[in-house]
């Protein structure tokens, strides 16, 4: 699994100025006064700020609609609370944009591939590729969790050597299969089939800032699958430089 730079547009700069534009300013070098102007954009407004829209929402909108036995605040914070939580000046963030390479199993690829807001996603096809498939094999097998029906435990599995062993045996056998089936003449599209969810693909990734962080911030929480926290890692390491103030921003 790989995550490679491609390409990208933009900088911490080009952030500040669309968000200046709506001034009729420009700034020519970042300042310390524009990297706080980025802090406001992804956090959204202050503490000070909030604590302000909760009392006028008390007071004003909501105060004939709560229960007259309970106290509103208890009615209306998880919502104010929730949407706090959600940066309100995403926009200068999306006049960016990175292109990366990326190879991975499919069954990471298929769980990267949900994040499509603002992104941009070419994948080789096998319909028309018939070269040999290369596989992902795990360094251990992971045991799966007490708790949750998703998700492992993060212990090996105590069969992790049987289970090596039969994936290898499968993989040996799918691989053999898919190859005699293309010398015998099966079209490319339909031999695939064969082939298991390991199987790596390759494909061009480009995206804004903005839709970069989210998966950044999704895909590297504990929740997430580990192979998965691993390629969002790198390209976390990939971007960060390439837009320090707001890469820090949205994604701490």
């Amino acid at each position: 699994m790989k995550a490679t730079y491609t390409d990208h547009m933009g900088t911490d700069l080009s952030v500040v100025n669309a968000a200046r534009v709506s001034f009729g300013k420009t700034s020519t070098k970042l300042s310390k006064a524009d990297a706080g102007l980025i802090g406001f954009l992804a956090r959204g407004c202050t503490s000070g700020d909030w604590d302000n829209i909760i009392e006028d929402v008390i007071v004003t909108s909501m105060c004939d609609l709560v229960d007259p036995d309970l106290d509103p605040r208890d009615e209306i914070l998880p919502l104010i609370k929730h949407v706090r939580k959600m940066p309100d000046h995403w926009t200068p963030f999306g006049h960016t944009a990175i292109t990366l390479h990326m190879k991975a199993p499919i069954f990471v690829a298929r769980q990267l591939g949900k994040h499509q807001v603002g992104m941009v996603w070419n994948e080789v096809s096998r319909r028309y590729v018939s070269d040999d498939p290369e596989f992902h094999f795990p360094s251990e097998w992971r045991g799966a969790a007490d708790n949750v029906k998703q998700g492992s435990s993060g212990r090996p599995c105590a069969q992790d050597e049987w289970a090596q062993s039969k994936y290898i045996g499968l993989i040996e056998e799918a691989e053999a299969t898919y190859k005699g089936m293309i010398a015998a003449g099966v079209c490319a599209e339909q031999a695939r089939m064969v082939l298991p969810q390991s199987m790596e693909t390759e494909w061009y990734w480009t995206g804004n800032l903005y839709s970069f962080a989210n998966v950044f911030i999704q895909r590297t929480d504990s929740h997430a699958q580990r192979e998965v926290q691993d390629i969002a890692q790198q390209i976390g390491e990939i971007i960060q430089p390439l837009y320090p103030v707001s890469w820090e921003a949205l994604t701490k």
